[in-house]
């Protein structure tokens, strides 16, 4: 199972609270209003919790005397201790707050500052070496030629989720998207769709973790 922008919609479509046909083949049959009432569950579920499946690791082979290297495309993981995950060759880089007066100086890197949206090194490189960054990516899933998205357009775009959260995912997103659509607390049975809602992300959350972690959630 994929859990693809066509799949999505024609689960949605076929809960009873939709006023959608089912039987959507093309994106020219998806409606924009249940195509934007998705994607939103969809931002909404993947920025709430940072889970497992987003984690990347950013390599950078760093070139002799640039300091600018483009950062990725999501935020930068810290350690328990608050150090960002940033290394040079195995070596943790300390983050730098204030680089307004720092000086050029050519050297091995042992710290780092983001300006301009790029990560400057410091000192600046004098060789080749490797920067390693761990980060959570902003990202939701893939184009089918394989590019990064960050939000479902066309019927074939595909979520990047594990096999084994797919069908918790999905759930997680039709109800959701449940309580998007009927936007209103006044409606008789919000209270049971946001019950419903919440207890399939509780779900998503907890298979998530993994074995022998910890199980509590907080939303």
């Amino acid at each position: 199972m994929t859990l693809t922008l066509l799949d999505l919609y024609n689960t949605a479509a076929s809960q009873e609270w939709a006023m959608y046909d089912n039987d959507a083949t093309t994106d020219s049959e998806l409606e924009d209003s249940l195509v934007l009432a998705l994607n939103k569950s969809v931002i909404d579920i993947y920025s709430s919790y940072d889970f497992p499946f987003r984690e990347r690791t950013h390599l950078i082979l760093t070139i002799p005397r640039i300091a600018g290297y483009d950062l990725p495309s999501g935020l930068i993981k810290k350690n328990s201790d608050g150090e960002y995950l940033v290394n040079y060759n195995s070596c943790r880089l300390k983050y730098i707050e204030d680089y307004s007066d720092l000086k050029n100086i050519f050297g091995t890197p042992e710290g780092f500052y983001i300006k301009n949206d790029q990560l400057m090194l410091y000192p600046i490189p004098v060789e080749r070496g490797m920067v390693t960054i761990d980060y959570m990516t902003l990202s939701v899933g893939e184009a089918a030629n394989g590019d990064e998205i960050y939000s479902l357009k066309n019927s074939t775009d595909r979520l990047t989720v594990p096999p084994h959260l797919e069908q918790l995912m999905q759930e997680a997103i039709i109800t959701k998207t449940m309580l998007n659509t009927i936007a209103s607390e006044s409606d008789e049975n919000y209270s049971a769709y946001k019950r419903q809602a919440d207890k399939a992300y509780k779900l998503l959350v907890k298979y998530s973790k993994g074995v022998g972690a910890d199980k509590s959630i907080k939303i």
